[in-house]
């Protein structure tokens, strides 16, 4: 436990109190090497989460570092938002990034955050409509349970309700609805009810990262072509999906038509620098490039396209573009499937495994009645897990399970083996015959 008087530091989503009665200074993180992270202590953890999803090449990923140091040498900070004096390597990241994208989606805006792009992807949708003369195009449609981040319209983005009700007032143009086999009905449903000449734009997850529960490519493309009928623009928010999480650089590329928009953060740089993108198809660049009025996008901050993070970014792709990286990235997603499967098959706790690459969710479910768990009894079992050297996210009947895509094969049979005794040690003191 931490004294709440000689802690200043606010930070995060847990309540502070419950983190000093977790938390203990030899558990603060000072090292990392490969998969494994290591506390004040000296205790190695092996890390399934990534950090925060984003650690994707693990925390010795020597290219990344040597690309920053270099670049620290060469120019260590730099400016998008204004002037006409771009950090010659963020150009060079902005190329080579939009060749890995479909075609369309050549033009590339930098941020921090995923949360700041996807804001940025619903300010854009929306100021394009303006700049265009279609002033009451403004409703953005977004899936119940979905997760964009936070801030005034992030969070409205997101799917959560207590979200909404304890964040308010947020952005009060965004409707949601019904995600999964549902989802081209829901959005139809709304357009038919506020008419297309009021909705601007749809956001979607690929993959809904709260619960591991994926779109259909069939889904996903049948969206796209009914919004594109009406011009309604579809917004990918793959700052998850995107980067090699899931084998590929996006879920968007297998789609017969791209999106207008796509949000990529977390593994861009990897995590070796605060860094997210917006890739935007031409018919909205080609429409802002030389405005009417003379206003450029009025979004941005002054850290956007920093060369530390274009360096880092650039670093990232080279690994992720390599022969066969990817490749490697769904073979070894496959084989922790497996791992896990085979290990934890006779655990009447243990659904099914689901995902794909490096983009996992263990389904929990109660032996006695088959229902999910309750999120809390996931965290629970995270802390368990902790306890064991081993670090998980935790969600609503689900762990998810995304370890750096770089992790070995017997890293993966230490998850397996680790997971599989906690969760037997977890529900013999806590659920008994649930």
């Amino acid at each position: 436990m931490i004294d709440r008087s000689t802690y200043h530091a606010w930070h995060g989503i847990t309540p502070m109190g419950e983190f000093l009665a977790e938390s203990d200074p030899d558990m603060f993180l000072v090292g990392g090497d490969g998969s494994y992270a290591v506390d004040q202590a000296g205790r190695r953890y092996l890390d399934a989460r990534s950090s925060m999803w984003n650690v994707t090449l693990g925390y010795s990923c020597e290219p990344v570092k040597a690309a920053m140091r270099r670049q620290l040498d060469e120019l260590p900070s730099g400016t998008v938002m204004r002037y006409e004096h771009p950090p010659r390597v963020t150009v060079r990241y902005a190329a080579a990034l939009a060749a890995t994208l479909p075609p369309t989606l050549r033009h590339i805006r930098f941020g921090n955050t995923g949360s700041q792009m996807t804001e940025a992807a619903g300010m854009l949708s929306r100021f394009h409509r303006r700049m265009t003369g279609e002033t009451g195009r403004d409703r953005i449609i977004a899936v119940h349970g979905s997760y964009h981040g936070t801030g005034p319209l992030a969070t409205a983005l997101t799917g959560e309700q207590i979200l909404h009700e304890w964040s308010a007032p947020l952005d009060d143009r965004v409707v949601h609805v019904a995600g999964g086999d549902e989802l081209l009905d829901a959005v139809a449903g709304v357009v038919d009810r506020l008419g297309a000449s009021q909705v601007t734009a749809v956001i979607v997850e690929p993959v809904m990262g709260n619960y591991l529960h994926a779109a259909s490519v069939d889904q996903l493309a049948a969206v796209i072509g009914y919004c594109r009928a009406r011009d309604i623009h579809i917004v990918a928010d793959e700052v998850t999906t995107g980067a090699g999480r899931v084998g590929a650089m996006t879920v968007s590329e297998r789609l017969p038509e791209p999106p207008d928009m796509i949000v990529l953060g977390k593994g861009v740089s990897a995590g070796y620098f605060p860094l997210a993108v917006l890739a935007v198809a031409d018919p909205i660049y080609d429409a802002l490039a030389e405005p009417p009025f003379r206003l450029g996008f009025p979004n941005g901050s002054t850290t956007d396209g920093h060369p530390l993070g274009a360096a880092a970014g650039l670093a990232v792709l080279d690994i992720l573009t390599a022969d066969g990286f990817l490749d490697g990235v769904r073979d070894r997603g496959r084989q922790l499937c497996d791992i896990l499967r085979d290990t934890l098959a006779d655990d009447p706790h243990v659904g099914d495994v689901r995902g794909e690459g490096m983009l996992l969710g263990l389904e929990l479910r109660y032996r006695d009645d088959g229902t999910p768990w309750t999120v809390r009894d996931v965290y629970r079992l995270r802390l368990a897990c902790r306890d064991n050297g081993l670090l998980t996210s935790y969600s609503d009947g689900v762990m998810p399970l995304l370890p750096p895509l770089t992790i070995s094969t017997d890293e993966c049979a230490e998850l397996a083996a680790i997971l599989g005794k906690t969760i037997t040690a977890y529900a013999a003191e806590h659920l008994g015959a649930r």
